[in-house]
């Protein structure tokens, strides 16, 4: 009966292994591909697109006397897509580029990066605007990586920038809050806000809230904040309301809440 119980247990055991062995060699496949992919988006896309740009800005050098302004234009325009696809797949490399980065954990001052990013986003947008940062009292230093969170931040902070553009007064509130026995953070802003039904689409890639008409942007942001965060084994979701602002939150495991 023994005999028969370590056979099993050895079956099992070579079983199991049999399976991680498959499972890693699938996930080393995916690695490559991803990698393999990158390599693709890198020379073999962004290479014959600034091509396209370079002809175009030589034919706008060499002939914008020659040729009437309407055609001028037709071919800034050509420019104007060269660079917003050029963004695109900037944004489409650095979403990728997290799947394979290994977070190095240190204590951050949340509240000291919202405030270097703000500083320096801001210096960007409306000089005519007043947009005033509110911090609240209590947020705890966490346990994170510190390139990978100011990554979120920036993202976040971005679009509240972005969309509190035609407010009066551009108010950005930053909290922490324990609740349901979870922790979590939230950016606040009191911007154009967008409706709820589009809430769940916004983190996936180039999903937007607004047209680009609108508003710039290559809706990649939210998906690396939602990738970021995953690796960090929290969440992340947003809400708003048309014409009161959105919120973005997202969550921090109880082990990496400096106290």
């Amino acid at each position: 009966m023994i005999a028969i119980i370590n056979k099993d247990i050895t079956d099992f055991k070579n079983s199991t292994n049999t399976d991680l062995r498959e499972i890693a060699s699938k996930l080393q496949i995916s690695n490559n591909e991803l990698h393999a992919f990158n390599y693709t988006i890198s020379h073999e896309i962004k290479a014959p697109v600034r091509a396209i740009d370079g002809y175009a800005r030589i034919f706008i050098e060499d002939y914008k006397n020659c040729v009437p302004e309407e055609g001028i234009e037709l071919i800034q325009n050509i420019r104007d897509i060269c660079s917003d696809t050029l963004v695109l797949i900037n944004k489409l490399l650095e979403y990728t580029k997290f799947t394979d980065f290994e977070p190095i954990f240190e204590a951050l001052d949340l509240s000291e990066m919202v405030k270097t990013v703000f500083d320096e986003l801001v210096v960007g947008y409306n000089k005519k605007q007043k947009i005033i940062l509110e911090i609240e009292d209590h947020i705890p230093f966490i346990l994170a990586d510190k390139v990978l969170m100011k990554q979120v931040i920036t993202n976040i902070i971005s679009n509240s920038l972005k969309f509190t553009r035609y407010v009066d007064i551009g108010i950005i509130t930053v909290g922490y809050r324990f609740e349901n026995n979870e922790n979590y953070f939230y950016i606040k802003d009191n911007g154009v806000g967008f409706d709820m039904k589009f809430s769940e689409n916004l983190f996936g890639m180039f999903q937007r809230m607004h047209s680009i008409n609108d508003f710039e942007g290559s809706g990649v942001g939210l998906a690396i904040v939602k990738k970021i965060i995953e690796k960090f084994g929290g969440r992340v979701w947003i809400t708003g309301e048309v014409g009161k602002g959105a919120s973005v939150f997202f969550t921090i495991s109880r082990e990496n809440i400096l106290k």
